[in-house]
C-alpha cells in the first residue's frame, strides 16, 4: 500500500498567528529564476536549482514558490528537517500554498506524525477541493489513524471525480475485506489489478480474497501472476502451491474418482488413485494412497514402487530402500521390467 506525506495541524495552526504578513509581488528577476529552479529540480540537478532559487530570494526574499522549492530540494536530498523548515516559510509567506500544505503533509505521514499529517491535507483541500493528490492522502492518513469511515469517504469522493485511481481502489479494498465485506473487497481489488497489472502486491491481495471465496482457480491464476512479477516472494508462491492444491482438490473429475475408488476399496482401486493423486501434484494424498493400498494387500508391488518414486523424489534415501526391496520382493522383472531395472540401479548406487 503506498504511503504519502502529510501536513500536521500543530503545523498548521502555528502558521496562523505569523501568516498575516502583507508579501510585495515578487521580483521579475525572481520569477526567472524560480522557474528555473523548477527546471533543473526536473533535470535532477538539485544543486544548480538551489542556486537558481538562492538567487530568486535576493531579488524577492519573500517569494513563496522559492521557499517551497528550495522545501523540495531538501526533500529530495533527504534532509527532511530543513525541508518542514522551508515549506513552513512559504506558508509564512502565502497561507494558500497548495503544494508547501502537500508536502508539509507527506513529510509528517512518513514520520507518523499522523494529526499533524491530517490537519495540513485539510488545509490543502481548503485551498483547493479538487486536488486529488491531497484526498488520497487525506485518506490514506484516515487509515493509518484507524478511522475507516472517514478514510472510506476520502476514496469515494476522489473516485467519483477519478475512478481510475488504483491506490484508491485498493485501499478501500483492503478496508473491505478486513470488514469481511469479500465482495466489495473482490471489486475494488480487480479493479486496481486491472488498472495496475503490473502489481506484484495487487494481484496478491486479489488471490486472498479468491481464496477467502473458495475461488480457488482464479486465485490460483492471481498468485501465479504475483509470482511471475516478483519471483521472490514468498506469501505469493506459498499460496500459489496452496491454491493450486485446492483446485485440484475440489476438481469434480477427482472428487468422483476418489468416491469411486474408496468405494471399491481394493488395492488396484488405491494405486489407481494414488497415480491420480500424482498427476495432480497431491503428494500427501498420493502417499496416503499407497500406504492404504499396501495395507489392503501388502503383496501389490505397483504400490511399493509407487512409494519408491515418492521417497526418492523427497531424497528420503532410507524410506526409498525400503520400497524398493519391497518392490522386488513381491514384483517380478517379467512383470515390470522397467520399474524393475530401476530398483536394481538405485540399489546398486545406494550401495556405494
Amino acid at each position: 500500500m503506498r504511503l504519502r506525506l502529510v501536513l500536521t495541524l500543530t503545523a498548521a495552526a502555528s502558521l496562523t498567528t505569523t501568516a498575516c504578513l502583507s508579501t510585495p509581488p515578487p521580483h521579475e528577476r525572481a520569477l526567472i529564476n524560480n522557474e528555473l529552479c523548477a527546471q533543473e529540480m526536473a533535470n535532477g540537478d538539485l544543486q544548480k536549482a538551489e542556486t537558481y532559487c538562492n538567487l530568486g530570494l535576493e531579488f524577492s526574499p519573500q517569494y513563496a514558490d522559492l521557499w517551497a522549492n528550495k522545501g523540495l530540494i531538501a526533500m529530495y536530498s533527504g534532509n527532511k528537517g530543513k525541508a518542514k523548515d522551508f515549506f513552513i516559510k512559504a506558508l509564512r509567506f502565502n497561507q494558500e500554498h497548495l503544494q508547501a500544505y502537500q508536502n508539509l503533509g507527506v513529510l509528517y505521514l512518513e514520520e507518523g506524525a499522523y494529526g499533524k499529517a491530517h490537519d495540513n491535507f485539510k488545509r490543502a483541500l481548503q485551498v483547493n477541493p479538487d486536488n486529488l493528490e491531497s484526498r488520497y492522502d487525506l485518506g490514506l492518513t484516515f487509515m493509518k489513524m484507524g478511522k475507516t469511515k472517514e478514510a472510506k469517504k476520502e476514496f469515494d469522493t476522489l473516485l467519483a471525480v477519478n475512478p481510475n485511481v488504483a491506490n484508491a481502489h485498493h485501499n478501500l479494498g483492503i478496508m473491505a475485506y478486513e470488514d469481511k465485506d469479500l465482495e466489495t473487497a473482490f471489486e475494488h481489488i480487480s479493479q486496481a489489478a486491472q488498472l495496475t497489472p503490473d502489481s506484484a502486491e495487487v494481484w496478491h491481495d486479489l488471490g486472498t480474497v479468491l481464496m477467502e471465496q473458495s475461488r480457488f482457480a482464479e486465485a490460483r491464476e492471481a498468485f501465479g501472476n504475483c509470482a511471475r512479477l516478483d519471483e521472490k516472494n514468498s506469501s505469493c508462491l506459498n499460496n500459489l502451491a496452496v491454491a493450486q492444491r485446492k483446485v485440484a482438490l475440489t476438481d469434480s473429475a477427482l472428487k468422483e474418482l476418489k468416491d469411486t475408488q474408496t468405494a471399491e476399496n481394493s488395492a488396484p482401486a488405491m494405486y489407481l488413485l494414488a497415480r491420480q493423486y500424482r498427476e495432480k501434484g497431491l503428494l500427501t494424498e498420493e502417499e496416503n494412497a499407497y500406504r492404504k493400498c499396501v495395507k489392503l494387500d501388502a503383496k501389490f508391488a505397483p504400490c511399493h514402487f509407487g512409494l519408491f518414486q515418492l521417497f526418492n523424489d523427497a531424497q528420503k534415501q532410507k524410506s526409498a530402500q525400503t520400497a524398493c526391496k519391497n518392490f522386488m520382493k513381491f514384483g517380478t522383472s517379467e512383470e515390470f521390467p522397467t520399474e524393475y531395472t530401476t530398483c536394481e540401479r538405485f540399489l546398486a548406487n545406494d550401495s556405494f
